[in-house]
Order: structure tokens, then C-alpha cells, then sequence
């Protein structure tokens, strides 16, 4: 069906919505507002789930067919710790057109992914109360699992439009028209008209999804926790890592994995660099225990959206070896 499909590009490819709900899942219908405190492991089994189940399906995919499974950012966390559970034999198969194969990927590609840098200690942290009123207001959203999905649906479709496009005008100046180069910041408020340009589409794919009936962006707060430290400054950690040997430790202990390549990539104005010592100290133990070619690259004039910023070298990295 249609919604293994939806899952992969929104949530695999990088969106956070993850807006897909099925009766089959059983996750969906309580993943909710009031009811959103899961462990990490349930948090991941929601989106993995229907992953597997499309990756598994025979009349989809043949057997032996080679995969590039490419994440970006908790879209790369996910395609990590998919790695992990299809070499751990974590996700069962049931349906008889489901292949109790291992899933042919051959190339992991984690895109500027969180989860690497394990969370700081507790004596590492700064308390709330000693925070200033933003980080204290953002703690507090984080903690009561208030979503930026939320508040769009809260403005309404003219302003949630307007604000979503100001927004991605602000983070991606570059994306867009000559015309829209030119745009302020006012003339989005007072809902000026242009052309379609890149900008335009974007903004209207981000608008609609954020505003669909909502369930896996709930999930945000069992995955990832943001955490202000002495040492590393204010940053989003996995709340289960993939570093600290985790990846290592599983695809070692699969004796037959096809997997031949993981590559790592990070923006070098990226704000998820702070993941690349560990990122790298992971490959390492990867490449030495398990004989599979890694490699962490640094995608130069580009940010967290390095498939925007820099898409010529973004996608040459795709591609080679």
C-alpha cells in the first residue's frame, strides 16, 4: 500500500512529520498528545515497523535486490538503527509476502544523522533554572511534547502558511527565484504574492504535512533530547545513541551481512557536527571489526540541509563508493 511509501520519503529522507497512520499499526492509534511518554525502543519500532515490512515485501523488491538506504538527520538515526535491528534479527516476519531474508542493503548513507555523541552525564548538564527564559521555554514545550506542527495548526491556514514560508525564507535564503531572492521578511507577513519558485513548493509540501493529523511527531520527545552542557553547548542527543560500539557490535555479530559501505556526512556549517568525532570513532570500529568500507566526509558550504546547500557534492558522495 501507499503507506510504507509515505513513511520512506518523509520520514528516511529527513522530515520529521511522519503523519502516517494505519489501522495495521497498532503504535498509530496511540501515539497522542496526552499519551506520547514511550520508551525510545516502542518510539522506533513505530516507524521501523512498516520500513521492514516495505523493504521485506516480494512483490515490491526482488530477494537479492541491491539497496542504498540513504537517512538524513532523524531520518539518518532511523536508517542507523534499522542497520542495527536487521543484523541483531530484531524484526520478525510474518506475512507470506515477506522475505525472512535480511534486507539486500548494500550502501548506508547517514546525512548529517543525530545520535552518534552520547548524551552528556548528569554532573556534564546544566539545570533548567540556570538556562535564560528562551532555552527555559523551549525545555518546557520539549517536556509538555508541544510540537512546531502544533503551533502551525494553531495559526490557522493563512498565517501557518505565511509563517512556514517566512521560516523556510529565513533558514534557506537561497532557495528560490531571482524575484524571491528579494523577498523580506514583511512582505511574507503581509502575504505578498510571487511566482512558484523552489521556495514556494517546499513551503506548501512542509504547510500541508504539518497541518495532517498528527501521530509520529509525538514520538519526538521518546527519540531525542535536547540538553545544554558545560563543555558542548546547547544540542539534540538520541536518547538510545547509535555510537559507543552499538553499530559495530551488531553487524559484527551477523556473519552473512551484504551491507558493503556506510558512509557519514556532515555540512561543515552543519549545527549536527558536534556527532562527527564519535560518527568517526564508530566507523573506525566498524571498518576494523567487520571489514565493511566506511568513511565520514564534511560537505563544504553547506548546513544541516547539505542536499540543498551543496546538492552538486551531496549527490557525487551518493553515488561513489
Amino acid at each position: 500500500g501507499t503507506l510504507p511509501a509515505r513513511w520512506t520519503c518523509r520520514s528516511i529522507f529527513g522530515n520529521n512529520n511522519n503523519n502516517h497512520q494505519s489501522s495495521s499499526s497498532s503504535s498509530a492509534s496511540r501515539l497522542s498528545f496526552c499519551n506520547s511518554k514511550f520508551s525510545p525502543s516502542r518510539a522506533i519500532d513505530f516507524f521501523l515497523d512498516p520500513f521492514d515490512q516495505l523493504l521485506r515485501d516480494t512483490t515490491i523488491f526482488e530477494k537479492d535486490e541491491p539497496l542504498w538506504l540513504c537517512g538524513h538527520s532523524l531520518g539518518g538515526y532511523l536508517a542507523g538503527k534499522y542497520a542495527i535491528r536487521i543484523h541483531d534479527n530484531q524484526i520478525t516476519t510474518s506475512s507470506k509476502h515477506r522475505s525472512a531474508v535480511i534486507p539486500n542493503i548494500t550502501k548506508l548513507i547517514l546525512a548529517s544523522p543525530v545520535g552518534f555523541q552520547p548524551l552528556p552525564s548528569p554532573h556534564e548538564r546544566i539545570e533548567s533554572s540556570h538556562l535564560n527564559p528562551a532555552l527555559r521555554l523551549v525545555d518546557a514545550l520539549w517536556s509538555a511534547n508541544f510540537t512546531p506542527q502544533a503551533l502551525v495548526r494553531m495559526m490557522g491556514s493563512s498565517r501557518g502558511q505565511r509563517a512556514v514560508k517566512r521560516a523556510l525564507h529565513e533558514r534557506i535564503p537561497h532557495l528560490s527565484s531571482e524575484q524571491q531572492q528579494s523577498t523580506t521578511s514583511s512582505d511574507l507577513e503581509e502575504g505578498k504574492d510571487y511566482p512558484s519558485s523552489e521556495l514556494d513548493l517546499l513551503a506548501q509540501y512542509l504547510y500541508h504535512i504539518s497541518v495532517a493529523p498528527a501521530s509520529g511527531e509525538y514520538a519526538m520527545n521518546s527519540l531525542l533530547e535536547p540538553v545544554a552542557s558545560k563543555g558542548s553547548g546547547v544540542g539534540v542527543y538520541a536518547r538510545e545513541p547509535l555510537g559507543g560500539g552499538s553499530m559495530a557490535g551488531s553487524i559484527s555479530r551477523q556473519s552473512s551481512s551484504p551491507l558493503e559501505s556506510i558512509k557519514v556526512l556532515f555540512g561543515d556549517k552543519d549545527w549536527m557536527q558536534f556527532h562527527e568525532p564519535a560518527a568517526r570513532k564508530e566507523m573506525l570500529s566498524i571498518e576494523s571489526t567487520c571489514g565493511i568500507k566506511t568513511a565520514v566526509h564534511i560537505i563544504p558550504e553547506a548546513g544541516h540541509h547539505m542536499y540543498l546547500d551543496n546538492s552538486p557534492c551531496f549527490g557525487r558522495h551518493i553515488l561513489e563508493d
